[in-house]
């Protein structure tokens, strides 16, 4: 029967009981209080004395600690399976991410729970290592692009690292996965003033008005389709915006070509400035992403696409050029970095740099400054 002592010196009791082995055990149940240790002591034995018959099994287990738990603090045990946390999870993300963003990790949260296959529905804790390293093995298989892999294993790590915090997980299984320390970034591509010209002349007026919004205000795609009239300041020359990717709240000077535009199409009209677009998706296969291909394509401009050792192949001109334009073009301008991140909202010096192009003429007119020398 077990039973507990406590040491003069310590606050806690310890609780002596017969394990697994029938051999007699002692082990601090870290409780002040003499009934709450022993409550404890009790239920290790009980579970000890289902090890040494052959019957403790996993939910026998999860009831005994749920048990210790109720008694000795009055709180239940939480027990979700990795499916039922997957759902809450993305519920959290869905909320306060942009919708393009939570696609995304729904995806990769479907794909994981996909390869676990009737895991899924045990509890989260049951997740190893080595199912998320297998997981990421299948990954691999599949022939995804190097990056492409390293971002879904992140939103796998991010998720598990939630359920850490609440104390459903003592550890995260995926952060054990090797990932690469290096994946090689494609450098995308800037549009120049004759091939954002030729985009005007090829697309419809919505479009126009997206292109605009891209090139003059180095706008997302879908920043640019979402924006809205109250967004647009004419007494204040500005843009009020808050990106749905960040929630990143911007103030961006109207550029004359852009002000004109937009005051042609004023009026007493609210809402979005590009209602038909706003209604449709990004991504898909006749999302705006592609119709904005084939914008591209009926002005005789190639997306320079290569490949990035996956099964597709990454557009280096797309609508997203257009921001790597608009802060090139600042750049080559000699608008400082400080002030190009305020206009465009990037974080940090490194993300501006990979939508920062220096044009040769740039570079030219810095090494003319040298002082001359005779010969």
């Amino acid at each position: 029967m077990a039973y507990v002592w406590k040491h003069p010196k310590s606050p806690f009791w310890t609780g002596i009981y017969r394990d697994d082995q029938n051999q007699w055990r002692k082990k601090s149940t870290k409780k002040t209080a003499k009934s709450a240790a022993f409550a404890v002591a009790v239920e290790w034995e009980r579970a000890a004395g289902m090890g040494r018959d052959r019957i403790l099994t996993e939910a026998i287990s999860r009831e005994v600690i749920g048990g210790i738990l109720e008694r000795t603090s009055g709180e239940t045990l939480r027990q979700s399976t990795v499916r039922e946390f997957c759902a809450e999870w993305m519920r959290g993300k869905t909320n306060s991410r942009q919708k393009g963003t939570a696609t995304r990790y729904e995806a990769s949260v479907k794909r994981f729970n996909e390869y676990l296959g009737i895991k899924a529905d045990r509890p989260i804790s049951a997740v190893t290592p080595h199912d998320c390293q297998k997981f990421y093995d299948r990954l691999a298989e599949t022939k995804l692009a190097p990056a492409t892999m390293v971002v879904e294993m992140k939103t796998v790590i991010s998720m598990f690292n939630y359920a850490r915090r609440l104390g459903l997980v003592t550890t995260n299984p995926a952060a054990a996965v090797q990932l690469p320390d290096r994946i090689k970034q494609v450098k995308r591509k800037v549009f120049t003033p004759a091939q954002a010209q030729m985009l005007i002349d090829a697309a419809d007026a919505e479009w126009k008005t997206a292109i605009l919004l891209g090139y003059y205000a180095g706008l997302r795609l879908s920043d640019c389709v979402m924006l809205t009239w109250q967004s647009v300041d004419f007494s204040g020359g500005k843009l009020a915006v808050e990106t749905h990717k960040t929630g990143e709240k911007l103030e961006i000077p109207l550029h004359p070509t852009l002000e004109s535009h937009l005051n042609k199409l004023a009026g007493d009209t609210t809402g979005a400035i590009c209602p038909a677009l706003a209604a449709v998706p990004v991504g898909g296969r006749s999302g705006l992403s592609k119709q904005f291909l084939a914008i591209m394509k009926r002005a005789g401009i190639g997306n320079d696409a290569v490949d990035t050792g996956g099964q597709r192949q990454l557009s280096r001109l797309s609508f997203h050029a257009l921001r790597a334009s608009f802060n090139s073009g600042l750049h080559n301008k000699g608008v400082d970095q400080e002030l190009r991140r305020k206009l465009t909202g990037h974080k940090s010096d490194a993300m501006n740099d990979r939508y920062t192009q220096t044009e040769i003429q740039t570079m030219r007119d810095a090494v003319n400054k040298l002082p001359s020398l005779q010969v």
